[in-house]
């Protein structure tokens, strides 16, 4: 069952997308679906990456905070911008999701949680889940340099899995500023050789594909993450991600 962060979620998904008619040329349209998808795509790789973490640890417990983190303040540059504005139908809608707020922000608890992983790793320095657990929980900071160390770490304690090769990847592409370096296609490359449906490697290549306006190769690759029997991935999600990719390619093409 949806909760009601992931109704509202998609509500106002679906409302962003649906206000690109206010725009009278098709080129702003088209930049305003972009910029609708791009943030889409980040609650979810931000969701993924929260998902390969197993749920008995606490981190687990706050995803819903983190995503709130994420979708207040993109409604922060949308208001910004005056886009905000065009999407009236919407603001009753925000209003409840930010009700939701904890007094506590999702940055102040996962530092606790780094703070507790930290203190078991001195007693359990081998421990490769742990260091990935610390990598993904650096990352969500955007601490990428501290995450590139324990997903490392990681990495070569648990022997090169696929699923940490596709994070420590992910990782790689957001320190360089969006951008697949030399070193992150030899670990999606590695990962993918070893299983084909590995999701993080596959989103990482659709969310690349879709930023460089390669839509239907980003439809493929996330086709893909579809065909897989991995149960943390949101379908729902992926399958308004393809629908995007669709209505920006035959824009593209007319």
């Amino acid at each position: 069952m949806k909760s009601e962060r992931s109704v509202l979620n998609a509500k106002h998904y679906q409302q962003a997308v649906n206000s690109s008619h206010y725009f009278a040329q098709k080129q702003e349209q088209q930049e305003w679906l972009n910029e609708v998808h791009q943030r889409r795509e980040f609650e979810l790789r931000t969701l993924q990456l929260m998902q390969n973490i197993p749920s008995k640890r606490p981190l687990f417990r706050f995803v819903g905070l983190v995503l709130l983190l994420i979708f207040t303040l993109s409604s922060i540059y949308y208001w910004q911008t005056g886009r905000y504005q065009i999407v009236q139908n919407g603001q009753q809608a925000f209003v409840e999701f930010q009700q939701q707020k904890s007094q506590e922000s999702s940055i102040q608890r996962n530092e606790h949680y780094i703070v507790n992983l930290q203190n078991q790793l001195r007693d359990s320095p081998n421990n490769g889940e742990l260091w990935f657990e610390l990598g993904q929980a650096y990352a969500l900071n955007n601490d990428f340099e501290f995450a590139h160390i324990a997903l490392n770490n990681a990495r070569v304690i648990l022997d090169n899995r696929p699923a940490v090769l596709g994070v420590i990847a992910t990782n790689d592409y957001y320190w360089h500023k969006q951008r697949l370096t030399d070193q992150a296609k030899q670990w999606i490359t590695q990962a993918l050789a070893t299983d084909p449906q590995e999701s993080a490697s596959l989103l990482l290549l659709a969310s690349d594909a879709f930023l460089h306006n390669d839509y239907q190769q980003a439809i493929t690759y996330w086709e893909k993450v579809l065909d897989s029997d991995n149960p943390a991935i949101n379908r729902s999600e992926i399958i308004r991600s393809i629908e995007m990719a669709k209505q920006l390619h035959n824009a593209k093409k007319r």
